[in-house]
Formats: structure tokens, sequence, C-alpha cells
């Protein structure tokens, strides 16, 4: 552990792992072994271990009379489950053990700020298994922040995983062939770009850091995401003190609103890559994406425009376009399906009055797209492309069902990643769901 502070360790564990957090350092997860095994996470400074971690605006934060680091000048408004740059650990005000599971509050820090405790709370619940080496991690981020603001949506890390440096290879499948036996990819950030790590879409679900003998520790969500991951410092060597890590992180992309109650879910597996990936195959969800937006945006934002506000109490997705816009840009999750298996997609949606929407798709990135994050941010720039699209007649009124028939079109075709949406002003969108 970092010889600056005395840590305050809270442990559950059975048979099959031991999981343990640090109390001081805001309850976030600083060790996991199997029995007989060393840790395998990283505590080099706070902003490691398992940790929940949040971005919004404004872009570069800074409160009166707090002082920032050099090193993070840019940062937006960061609140971390750890601590903070300067090494101030984030606040447990609650936390509860009950056999294999336990719970913690925490008011976070915010990371690039000298003692600048967030206007949030996060929630952390960790239930180990009893039958395997795993464990559950559900997370929760409450805003009461003061800064009303509607920001535009950002990149979370749900959750950041860091890891000590004998776990250096980051693993995982990034194929248009998922659970089907396909080769596996190890994904290396050595392009030497300012920013050090790289972008990936696993369409398994899952990413790994393994050492040499290829153990290690798994993350798994129950449908695709993008994950961003890599290394720092030298491979194959270095303790939980170390400076040398992995990293993985699945990436979601949310609107944190002022008064925003945020969740999300995953497992963690420690085994082989063939364990790992087994697990990812059961958890996987064996049905097409479907988004319901009676209450939450769930994974979809704005590229251009703002709506009412969180919750969104049956409204739906939709609101005031930018200036001197008529419509506003919706962009959808990462996902994964194959165009074969959705001929249409349908749209519920409620309108004042006739008009025309138009949807777009996204295929798999390039290969290379997973190499170096200048390639990626390349890909993102062609998502809406008017080539890979289609428009859609409505007609006036409330909850009405709009079919886009996307099978025929010739560009639509392969592995389809995700949806986008440009709406008139006066729509809004409720429900979207894919059909075969």
């Amino acid at each position: 552990m970092p010889r600056y502070q005395t840590p305050d360790i809270q442990f559950i564990e059975n048979a099959h792992i031991r999981v343990g957090i640090t109390r001081n350092w805001g309850g976030a997860i600083t060790h996991v072994s199997v029995p007989g095994g060393p840790n395998i996470i990283n505590s080099h400074d706070l902003g490691r271990q398992i940790q929940q971690s949040y971005y919004s605006g404004p872009p570069n934060y800074q409160k009166a009379g707090k002082e920032k680091s050099k090193a993070w000048s840019t940062f937006p408004w960061n609140p971390i489950q750890t601590g903070d740059a300067y090494r101030n650990g984030s606040q447990v005000v609650d936390v509860r053990i009950r056999g294999n599971s336990l719970y913690v509050k925490t008011i976070p820090m915010l990371w690039p700020m000298n003692n600048d405790p967030g206007e949030c709370t996060m929630e952390t619940w960790i239930t180990l298994s009893t039958t395997s080496p795993a464990f559950t991690y559900k997370a929760r981020l409450t805003n009461h922040r003061s800064d009303k603001t509607q920001y535009k949506g950002g990149a979370q890390e749900v959750p950041a995983v860091y890891v000590n440096g004998p776990y250096h290879r980051l693993m995982t499948y990034t194929g248009d062939k998922p659970f089907t036996g396909d080769a596996l990819r190890e994904l290396r950030n050595d392009h030497k770009e300012v920013w050090p790590w790289v972008n990936s879409l696993p369409t398994e679900g899952w990413a790994a850091l393994v050492n040499d003998a290829n153990f290690g520790i798994g993350v798994i969500v129950k449908s695709p995401l993008e994950f961003h991951g890599g290394f720092y410092g030298k491979r194959g060597v270095g303790g939980e003190t170390d400076a040398s890590t992995g990293y993985m992180s699945p990436i979601a992309s949310e609107i944190l609103d002022h008064n925003v109650m945020f969740d999300y879910g995953a497992e963690f597996v420690v085994g082989s890559i063939t364990e790992i990936r087994h697990q990812a195959m059961d958890l996987q969800s064996k049905t097409l994406p479907k988004w319901d937006f009676s209450e939450r945006r769930n994974g979809w934002i704005y590229l251009s425009g703002t709506d009412a506000g969180f919750p969104l109490r049956g409204r739906g997705l939709g609101g005031t376009p930018e200036p001197g816009l008529e419509t506003l840009r919706l962009l959808g999750p990462y996902t994964f399906w194959q165009a074969s298996k959705v001929k249409r997609v349908h749209l519920q949606i409620s309108a004042k009055s006739a008009g025309q929407i138009r949807m777009y798709w996204r295929g798999l990135p390039p290969v290379d797209a997973s190499t170096k994050p200048s390639l990626w941010s390349k890909w993102r720039e062609t998502w809406f492309d008017q080539d890979r699209s289609v428009s859609a007649m409505f007609v006036p009124g409330a909850k009405r069902w709009v079919e886009v028939t996307v099978s025929g079109n010739a560009n639509y075709k392969g592995a389809i990643c995700g949806l986008g949406l440009d709406i008139p002003g006066d729509v809004f969108v409720h429900q979207v769901r894919l059909n075969s």
C-alpha cells in the first residue's frame, strides 16, 4: 500500500476468493486474491484500485479557493471513489458486511483538486460467488450539485480497474463471431501517442488483464460496451505499491445531470482466460438490444441539443436543438448484432406535427483503431455517414410506432455496433426496439 497513509482494510472472503476495501480511501477495492495467491490490485496512488470514476462539465473545472494539480489542469469535474491527486482519501460514511456481501457509501474527492469533495455520493455493493473465484460489483452515483448546467454526455469508467505489473497482457475478443471459439486478441498501447490507453469494442462483453501464464482478472458486462485499457511502466514486474500497472475499464456514455442517479453493474472473475471467457458467455444477454426512455436515457446522449433533465418522467428523449439547428442528434450506446438478424427498427415517438426521422447505424471499428487513440477518433468521425442511414416519415400523435426498414440497404450488412438518430425539435422518442 502507499506509504503516505496507514490503510484501514476490511475483507470479505470465502473458500474461493478474498476481496478487501480500504475505508480511508473511499472504500475502493484495494485487494483481490484467491486462497494462497498474491493481491492482484494496484494502489500506487489514489487514482488506481477498482473504483467508481465519473466525468462531467465544466471542461476545465476549478472551484474558488481550491488548488488544482498542474498535471491535471485541463480535467473536468471528475469525482473518484478513492481520493484525489494530492492523496486526500475520500470519506466513507457507511460500511455494512453480511456474510459474502459488502456495502459501502462514499463522499468522493474530485481527482485533480486538493481536498475538494464532490457534491455527490457513491454507493458500492460487492457480493462474492459461493461457487467460484468471482464477485458481482454494483455501483450508484447520486448527484446533488449546485451547478445545474446540463453538460454533454461523457465517457464514464464503469468501473476503473488497475492491477499489478505481472498482469500486463490485456486480452479480449473484438471480432464479429463472438462465443464461437474465434481467436482472442492482445491489445497493446505501444503507440507512443499523448493518451496512453487504447480503445476497443469487445463484442463478447469482457476484457482481462493476465500474466504470462494467462492467469489474472477479468471484468464482464452483460452487453458489449466500449473498453479502455493498456499498460504503464515495466511489463511483468511490480507489486501493489509500484508504479507499473495494467488498466482496463468498461466505458458507458452518460449525461450526469446535477441530480442524476446513475447505476451500473459488472462481474469480476479471477482465473484463466478460458475460465473468464466461459463466464462471460454465461452472463451475456441472449436477446436483441432494446431501450426504454420512461425515466432514464439508458446510455443515449445528445451530440447536439439538451433536454429537460433527469428524471425523464415519461417524456422520452428529446428537447431543445442547439441554436441555429432544427434537429437534435442522438447517439446510442455501443452494442452488437448481425445485420442479417435485424431487418427493422421500431421507434415509439410522440410528435406535434408530421415530419421525418433519420436513423444511422455503425459497423465495427477497424482493427487498427484499437491500436491508436487517434485512429479510434478518426473512426468516430464517420459515425453519422449519410450512406449508412435511412429516413422514415411519421404523423402527429402520442406514442405512435414508426417502423424503419434497414434490410435491403446496400450498406446495412455484417456486424453492427450501434444506432444514432436525428429528430425534429418537437419529437420525443420513448422506445427503440430491434426486430428480426
